[in-house]
C-alpha cells in the first residue's frame, strides 16, 4: 500500500476479513482505518475488494465487515455477488458500488444493467478489445481495466477448474492455480494454460481513448518493490512526454515476466502471443552465456547479492553466485557451453525501488499561520487549501535576554519532512519579546499536522442493519421435471423420445445461419440456455433470433449480467454461472423477475439447502471449467494472426476441429475442449475431465423442482434419460441392466458432497 501510494497511485484496492479475490494475502483485517486513512492523507482513495461468492452462513460476518468498511470511510467496495451488492447498497446508500472482474462483464449491455441498478463503476474483463472497451464507455459508469500483471486464462467469475480438481475455489479468493501446471495436447507438452503477464504500455494510448477511466495494475500477493516499480512505471507513463518505454519494459521485465510479456487482448488477441509454454514462473533477464566451459560472457554489471541462475536445456535452473562483476568474461566452473546466465532479482533495482518508498515522497503544500503573544497560549493553524486545522499550546513567555528570531521560527515550522506536506506560506503574528521553547514549538506544529491530516482522512459511511436474511420454502421435496441439455438438435430429439419431460438448446454456434439451421432440427417446444461469454454482437444476435422466435422458446436461462437487462421470451431462470450463493442473491433475482434458479456448482448439499426457494439441480454431464477467449490449440501449434479472424474449424476435418481435442494434465486426466462459435471470434470451454454423476447419491440430493442433464455426442442418451427417470421415480436405477457398464464410467460427485474452500 505504502509503495503504491508513494509511486504515484491515485487509488489502491485492498481487501479485508475473508471476502476477496485474494485470501491468501495478508490482506488489512483490523488496519483496514488506519490504511484508508493513510491513503486519503496523501490525495488517494481506498478500494475495499468484496469480491467473492458469499454463502448463507457467512451473513453474519459480511455484515460485520460492511461495518467494518463504513466506519473506514472507504472510498467504495468492489463486488462480484449480486446480493453483497444488494446488501451494501441497503446498509450503506452513501458508499459506491464497483462491479468486479469477476462478475466477467465484457459487453455494454452488462454495464447498462449494472449502471441501472446503481453501480458507479465497472472493473471490465481482461479479455476485451479497445474496440469493444470504447464502446462500453460513455453509458453512465466510470470504466476500469487491467493495464499490468498477472493474466487469468479464464474469464474471471467463470473458471472452476481449481475448485473441481482441488477442492480450492477462485470465487472465494483461493484460486491454486492449476493453470500454471503442464498439459499435453497433439503431441505437445508444457504451460499450455499459463499466459504471460500482461504489459500494457504500448496500447495505453488506444486504452485512454476507448474512454478508460482508471487503469488496474495487479499488485496484490507481489513485493512492495514491484508494486513500487510498476507504479512509477505507469505514472511516468502517463505524466512524462519523455518517457522511455525500452527502459521501462526493460526494468519490468526485470523484477517479473513469464518468458516476456503479452499485449493482451486491446488490439486484438493473437493466441501464440499470449502463452508462454515452457515455464509458469519468473523468466527473469539472460544477461549472459557461455561460449567457453567454465567461463561465461557477461553483459550486464552484477551485483554480488543477485539472484541467478544457470540455465540449461533439459535441465533445473542451478543457482550461482558470482560477486561484483563488470561486463566481460568471468569464470565460472559449472557453465558449460551453451548455458545461458538469469537474473532473477537485481539487487540494484531492489535498492533504488526501496528508497522510493521508504521515505515520504507525496508532498502537498500548506499555509501556516503562527500567532505568539507573551501570556497568551501559543496559536497555530495550518491549511491545505481545502482542510484546516488550528490549536494552541503552552502558554507564550516574556524574553529574558534577546528578540525572539523569525527566521528561526520559520525554520522549524518548515520541518514536515516526515509527514505528507512542504510548507508554502507563512503568516506570523509575533511579539518582538515573545518566547516559547523549540521543543514547545515542535510539539504545537506536530499537533497541527496530525489534526490537518485527520481532517483530510474522509468521513465514515452512515451504516444501517442489515435486512434479515430473506427465506425461500422449497415448494418441493422431490424433483418431478427432468430437463435434457444439448447443443446438438439430434441429441435433445433423442432425449425427448426416451421420456425427458423438457428440452434445453444450448447453441455452440452464435452466427445467424447457425442458430436458423439449428432451428429447422429441433422440436416444436424448447428451453433456451445462453452462454456465459458473448461478445455485444454475438449477444444481440440471440437475442434476437429467441424474440423471433418466443412462440417455440418456453424458458430461457441466463448466464451473464449482461443477459439480465434484456427482454427475454418464456420463463427467465438463473443459471448455474451467475454464481448464486444466499438468499439476498436470490432477493435479487426475484426483484428482477426471476425466481427459478440454478445454486453454484461450488455449494455443497447443506449449502443449497439453505438457501431454498425454486430450483433445479444440474445432475449430469460435461461441467465448463473453464470459458477462454483464445484458442489452445492455435496457441500450442503457434498459428500467427488475430483470434478473432479465425475460421479454422470451420473448414477442416472434424479430427483436426478443436472440439476433437482435449488437455492432459500430469496425472492422465483428459479435459475436452468445446467451440463456441461466433462472428467476433469463438469461445472455447474448457470441460471437466470426469462427468457429473450423482446417481448413486440421488436420494441424498437437496430438495428442488427439478434435474438437468448437461448431454452430448459422446453420451448414451436413452441410458442417461432412463436411468435418471427411474431415480427421480424413487426406483433402484441398479435394478437396470445398463446400470453396470454405466456406473463404470469415470465420473464425479462434484462438489454435491464435499464443498470447496
Amino acid at each position: 500500500m505504502v509503495a503504491a501510494v508513494q509511486c504515484g497511485a491515485d487509488a489502491i484496492y485492498l481487501g479485508a476479513g475473508d471476502f476477496n479475490a485474494r485470501r491468501s494475502a495478508e490482506n488489512f483485517g483490523g488496519e483496514l482505518e488506519a490504511a484508508v486513512g493513510y491513503c486519503h492523507a496523501r490525495n488517494a482513495k481506498a478500494y475495499v475488494t468484496l469480491n467473492t461468492m458469499v454463502r448463507q452462513g457467512e451473513l453474519t460476518r459480511l455484515e460485520r465487515t460492511i461495518e467494518e468498511i463504513c466506519r473506514a470511510g472507504a472510498d467504495g467496495v468492489i463486488v462480484q455477488d449480486f446480493g453483497v451488492a444488494r446488501c451494501v447498497h441497503q446498509m450503506a446508500p452513501s458508499l459506491p458500488l464497483h462491479a468486479s472482474t469477476q462478475m466477467a462483464v465484457h459487453n455494454p449491455q452488462g454495464v447498462d444493467f449494472l449502471v441501472k441498478n446503481g453501480f458507479s463503476r465497472v472493473v471490465l474483463a481482461r479479455e476485451m478489445e479497445y474496440a469493444e472497451i470504447a464502446r462500453c464507455a460513455g453509458r453512465g459508469a466510470e470504466l476500469e481495466v487491467f493495464v499490468h500483471g498477472a493474466l487469468c486464462v479464464s474469464c474471471s467469475g467463470q473458471c472452476l477448474l481449481s475448485s473441481m480438481i482441488g477442492g480450492r475455489s477462485g470465487n472465494r479468493g483461493l484460486c491454486a492455480q492449476p493453470c500454471r501446471m503442464k498439459y499435453r495436447m497433439d503431441g505437445r507438452e508444457g504451460y499450455l494454460l499459463s499466459t504471460k503477464d500482461l504489459c500494457g504500455l504500448e496500447g495505453l494510448t488506444a486504452l485512454v481513448q476507448a474512454g478508460a477511466d482508471s487503469l488496474k495494475i495487479e499488485g496484490r500477493l507481489k513485493r512492495p518493490e514491484y508494486v513500487a516499480l510498476t507504479t512509477s512505471v505507469y505514472r511516468a507513463a502517463l505524466d512524462d512526454p519523455k518517457f522511455d518505454m525500452v527502459k521501462a519494459r526493460a526494468e519490468l521485465a526485470q523484477m517479473f515476466n513469464r518468458g516476456g510479456f503479452t499485449r493482451g487482448y486491446g488490439f486484438g488477441v493473437e493466441d501464440a502471443e499470449l502463452m508462454y509454454p515452457l515455464r509458469p514462473n519468473h523468466m527473469g533477464v539472460r544477461i549472459g552465456e557461455c561460449h567457453n566451459p567454465g567461463e561465461l560472457r557477461l553483459d550486464a554489471a552484477v551485483d554480488a547479492g543477485d539472484a541467478l541462475v544457470l540455465r540449461r536445456r533439459g535441465r533445473d535452473d542451478l543457482p550461482v553466485r558470482l560477486g561484483d562483476a563488470a561486463p566481460g568474461r568471468v569464470a565460472l566452473p559449472a557453465a558449460k557451453r551453451g548455458d545461458a546466465l538469469y537474473r532473477l532479482v537485481s539487487q540494484a533495482q531492489m535498492r533504488d525501488l526501496q528508497a522510493r518508498f521508504t521515505a515520504e515522497r507525496k508532498k502537498f503544500p500548506v499555509d501556516i499561520r503562527l500567532e505568539l503573544q507573551p501570556g497568551a497560549p501559543a496559536r497555530i493553524a495550518i491549511s491545505d487549501g481545502t482542510h484546516s486545522a488550528e490549536c494552541t499550546g503552552e502558554v507564550v513567555q516574556t524574553a529574558q535576554n534577546k528578540p525572539s528570531d523569525p527566521a528561526r521560527i520559520r525554520s522549524q515550522l518548515e520541518k514536515l519532512g516526515d509527514t505528507p506536506f512542504v510548507l508554502r506560506n507563512t503568516e506570523m503574528q509575533i511579539d518582538p519579546m515573545a518566547y516559547l521553547p523549540v521543543s514547545a514549538l515542535n510539539a504545537l506544529r506536530r499537533q497541527a499536522v496530525e489534526l490537518l491530516i485527520a481532517a483530510r482522512m474522509g468521513v465514515p459511511h452512515a451504516c444501517a442493519a442489515m435486512e434479515p436474511a430473506p427465506e425461500f420454502p422449497c415448494e418441493k421435496n422431490r424433483p418431478d421435471e427432468l430437463t435434457a441439455q444439448s447443443g446438438d438438435p439430434e441429441v435433445l430429439r433423442r432425449a425427448l423420445d426416451a421420456g425427458a419431460d423438457r428440452i434445453c438448446f444450448a447453441p455452440e454456434d452464435l452466427r445467424t445461419n447457425a442458430l436458423n439451421a439449428a432451428l429447422k432440427e429441433l422440436p416444436e417446444a424448447f428451453d433456451l440456455a445462453l452462454p456465459p461469454v458473448t461478445d455485444e454482437a454475438a449477444l444481440r444476435i440471440l437475442n434476437e433470433w429467441a424474440l423471433e422466435n418466443s412462440g417455440r422458446i418456453q424458458r430461457v436461462y441466463l448466464a451473464n449480467v449482461g443477459q439480465l437487462g434484456l427482454t427475454w421470451p418464456g420463463e427467465r431462470v438463473a443459471d448455474a454461472s451467475l454464481n448464486l450463493a444466499n438468499s439476498f442473491s436470490l432477493q435479487q433475482m426475484a426483484d428482477w423477475g426471476i425466481s427459478l434458479y440454478t445454486p453454484s456448482l461450488e455449494l455443497n448439499r447443506s449449502q443449497i439447502d439453505a438457501l431454498g426457494g425454486r430450483r433445479q439441480l444440474i445432475v449430469y454431464g460435461a461441467i465448463p471449467l473453464m470459458q477462454l477467449r483464445h484458442c489452445p490449440l492455435r496457441a500450442t501449434q503457434q498459428i500467427c494472426g488475430k483470434h478473432s479472424l479465425c475460421r479454422r474449424c470451420d473448414s477442416v476435418p472434424m479430427e483436426q476441429k478443436i472440439d476433437a481435442k482435449s488437455l492432459t494434465d500430469r496425472t492422465g486426466a483428459a479435459f475436452p475442449l468445446r467451440r463456441i462459435a461466433s462472428d467476433g471470434g469463438c469461445v472455447i470451454q474448457l470441460l471437466n475431465s470426469a462427468k457429473l454423476m450423482l446417481l448413486r447419491k440421488a436420494a441424498s440430493l437437496p430438495a428442488c423442482e427439478g434435474w438437468r442433464l448437461l448431454l452430448d455426442k459422446t453420451d448414451d442418451v436413452e441410458t442417461v434419460v432412463r436411468l435418471h427417470r427411474l431415480a427421480m421415480n424413487g426406483s433402484d436405477v441398479r435394478s437396470d441392466p445398463a446400470w453396470d457398464a454405466f456406473s463404470k464410467q469415470n465420473t464425479t460427485t462434484g462438489h454435491y458432497f464435499r464443498g470447496a474452500e
